[in-house]
């Protein structure tokens, strides 16, 4: 798991990769972190799996860092933000942009192994592959925001693009995360970590776009997910 810690106070870096660091080695988890000092170096890098982003910074504060990096990455990146005003800094920056969590400064390093767990069951960064011809192609789960079948065919509908793999539906759910996914009509199949809200006839995603929702048990299944994800 690639992890960006991005703070202009280069201890506060060392200090907060020490506690990853260790937590990942009582865990056995393949966690490795980069420092940043500055927002602009961390935009011009490819996507980390997770981002600690310090709320105050003096050339560019985390919300802008934030707002760069999830339209760079069309919004599929975990932001957490590190700040010295919990309560002040959450309201502000959920009132400009999404975040997925906060931590304040100086860090416990028990609230941050919570949020570490939290974020390891989010990101269900193990990968999984898919025949397409010849070849097999390799997806992480977090990518995809819903899968549309076509017949004996699927396309998964990413941030950036959409792909056409020659598959049923029914043989695709057996090879994607278990739990993380859920057929909400015959035709749809949605990333559950990615609905932004949902009413009796239809689950709108964080891109903004609605699909149908048929399926009875959606509600029962989301309140189960989001269980199991903040447990």
């Amino acid at each position: 798991m690639r992890i960006a810690l991005c703070d202009d106070e280069q201890r506060e870096n060392e200090h907060l990769r020490a506690l990853i660091s260790e937590y990942a080695f009582r865990k056995d988890y393949d966690m490795e972190c980069e420092l940043f000092t500055d927002g602009r170096a961390l935009l011009e890098r490819d996507r980390f799996d997770l981002y600690f982003l310090d709320f105050c910074m003096d050339e560019m504060n985390g919300i802008e860092v934030a707002q760069g990096l999830k339209e760079k990455f069309s919004n599929a990146v975990t932001v957490c933000f590190l700040t010295n005003y919990e309560a002040a800094a959450a309201e502000s920056i959920n009132h400009r942009i999404h975040a997925d969590g906060f931590l304040k400064k100086p860090v416990d390093p028990a609230l941050l192994e919570e949020k570490l767990d939290q974020f390891y069951r989010m990101s269900f960064f193990n990968r999984f592959e898919l025949r397409q011809g010849k070849r097999f192609r390799t997806f992480y789960a977090q990518d995809i925001l819903y899968v549309e079948a076509k017949g004996k065919q699927v396309d998964l509908h990413l941030f950036d693009r959409v792909e056409n793999f020659n598959y049923l539906m029914r043989d695709l759910e057996g090879i994607l995360p278990e739990g993380l996914f859920f057929r909400i009509q015959r035709s749809y199949l949605i990333n559950m970590q990615y609905v932004d809200s949902y009413d009796a006839k239809s689950v709108t995603l964080k891109n903004g776009e609605t699909l149908p929702l048929k399926s009875k048990n959606f509600q029962a299944a989301y309140h189960n997910f989001m269980f199991l994800l903040n447990r």
